[in-house]
């Protein structure tokens, strides 16, 4: 139609959403007519941001800091509820390892992620260097943490044959590179093989570094152990106390020590004596007794504690040891047979209180026999009456 004109016009509604109408205007722009209108659908919601708040981080570190405690005193919890055995105290039950070895990377690993034994592990083993060797080193844990640019060799026992394959295949898988890596079935209690031939320094043969971590929990004789490894720390560098601390020498002149991450008796009376009451179960479960007293265990072992750390009520022990001053120059061969002569009386007194404590397992096996002999006896005499008195119903 001549004049006409089309026009769009936007309103809004009594709901105050939008509508479009079309009007038609004649040539004096009077209304003539409208189109049927039509609603636009609500606008889209703007985007929310994928990443939370920063208050929502804290919340997720205090949620798995809540998770590790957790976790912890459930696994107390349940070594009370299901202590059943009772085994002679300290006895040996490192045997246990042998059949545990394939899962136990994946019985403790998310544990000691949770609880900060992994950072804890770093922490330790960063401070090697030199000739390192590692003893009871178990499934290789503390494997991918060692830094290869500060050592000069590196040597890892463990008496179980099953531990030490599944150490060997984390070795590899954390350091393909790596050749010169020793890993030995080898018991930690007995004379341990020196390391490598030295080159370049003027020590005496011997270890700069030994770790050992959640060892003293395991092995029989625990001061033994310290003390046997001990003798294979190498000769204190006199240069140490004239070295800068700033020298990029300075890790060469350090001093030999022992550096250990172990568990133990907590700070809290209440505490320890959960850990005694489910200890012998425990142990006889996992080969680990987890009451003994890691402090005393060190005094007794002769060695200077250098440093010593302690986190989880007290029952997470890191500490750092070195040989005392009478083990230091001219007198130190002295020492060192002073230190094998009380190592082999020690080991001879574990021996007797071992034979003893399996003359006591044999005792108690041999009356738990025979008790059960005679409650199977009384058992067959009551099925007997009952029997007699049917037939002379």
């Amino acid at each position: 139609m001549a004049g006409m004109e089309l026009k769009g016009v936007t309103d809004l509604d009594e709901g105050g959403r939008g509508c479009e109408y079309f009007q038609i205007m004649g040539p004096q722009h009077f209304l003539i007519g409208s189109l049927r209108p039509f609603r636009k659908s609500p606008p889209p919601p703007a985007p929310t941001s994928a990443v939370p708040p920063r208050n929502h981080w804290g919340l997720l570190l205090f949620g798995v800091f809540s998770g590790g405690v957790s976790w912890y005193v459930y696994s107390i919890y349940r070594a009370i509820s299901t202590s059943t055995e009772v085994a002679p105290q300290d006895s040996d039950f490192s045997h246990r390892f042998n059949s545990t070895a394939s899962g136990y990377d994946q019985d403790v690993g998310s544990t000691e992620w949770l609880t900060g034994i992994t950072k804890m592990r770093r922490q330790l083993v960063q401070k090697s260097h030199g000739h390192v060797l590692e003893a009871a080193v178990g499934t290789g844990r503390n494997s991918e943490f060692y830094d290869l640019k500060r050592i000069k060799s590196l040597t890892l026992l463990d008496q179980s044959k099953e531990m030490l394959e599944v150490a060997q295949a984390t070795w590899q898988k954390t350091h393909p590179r790596d050749k010169q890596c020793r890993l030995l079935p080898w018991s930690a209690l007995d004379p341990v093989p020196p390391p490598p031939a030295r080159t370049g320094d003027q020590r005496e043969g011997g270890y700069d570094t030994i770790i050992a971590t959640m060892s003293l929990c395991s092995v029989p004789g625990p001061s033994i152990f310290l003390r046997n490894l001990a003798g294979h720390l190498a000769h204190p560098d006199p240069a140490w106390p004239q070295a800068s601390k700033t020298s990029p020498e300075r890790n060469a002149h350090q001093p030999p020590r022992i550096l250990l991450l172990e568990h133990g008796r907590s700070y809290y009376s209440w505490l320890n004596k959960i850990l005694d009451r489910t200890a012998s179960a425990h142990a006889s479960k996992h080969g680990c007794w987890w009451n003994r007293d890691i402090g005393k265990i060190a005094e007794d072992s002769g060695l200077e504690i250098l440093d010593i750390r302690r986190r989880h009520f007290g029952t997470t022990w890191s500490l750092e040891l070195g040989l005392p001053e009478e083990a230091r120059g001219e007198r130190r061969q002295q020492w060192l047979e002073g230190n094998r002569q009380k190592t082999v009386a020690m080991r001879a007194e574990v021996e007797r209180q071992r034979q003893e404590a399996l003359e006591r397992t044999r005792e108690q096996d041999e009356a738990r026999q025979e008790e059960d002999a005679l409650e199977r006896w009384r058992r067959e005499q009551r099925e007997r009456l009952k029997e007699k008195d049917k037939k002379t119903k």
